[in-house]
């Protein structure tokens, strides 16, 4: 993110004197179009608005990633698919596990588990 400052900066920098009052931006002291400053014009243009949405970009990756912090009410413990849309999670609400089943049609209910450790129990009795 750094970089892309300091790749900005001076660009945005470079056309103050134009938004100033002096002379525009592609144009000579004879009033004839400059080619090259046109080009300078367009490219630091162009910088800006890709570092932007570079920046934005980063951004929502950034809040996106951002985990909950485990205090929520419900945690997911795990899950498959089983198909193209359709689903099983295991949730971890308070002390008990919920299996739940996820189709296009809707959530239900499978199974709930009381604490962790009937889970275990329940795993290691093969049910």
């Amino acid at each position: 993110m750094t970089r892309i400052l300091a790749i900005a900066l001076p660009l945005l920098l470079a056309f103050l004197p134009a938004a100033a009052g002096q002379s525009p931006v592609g144009m000579s002291a004879g009033g004839a179009p400059d080619l090259a400053s046109a080009s300078l014009r367009m490219v630091g243009g162009l910088a800006i608005v890709l570092s932007l949405v570079i920046g934005a970009a980063w951004l929502a990756r950034r809040l996106r990633a951002t985990p909950s912090g485990g205090s929520g009410l419900i945690e997911i413990s795990s899950g498959i698919s089983l198909g193209a849309r359709e689903k099983v999670v295991l949730l971890k609400v308070g002390d008990q596990q919920v299996l739940v089943g996820i189709t296009p049609a809707g959530m239900r209910t499978l199974h709930v588990l009381g604490a962790r450790s009937d889970f275990a129990r329940h795993m290691e009795s093969g049910q």
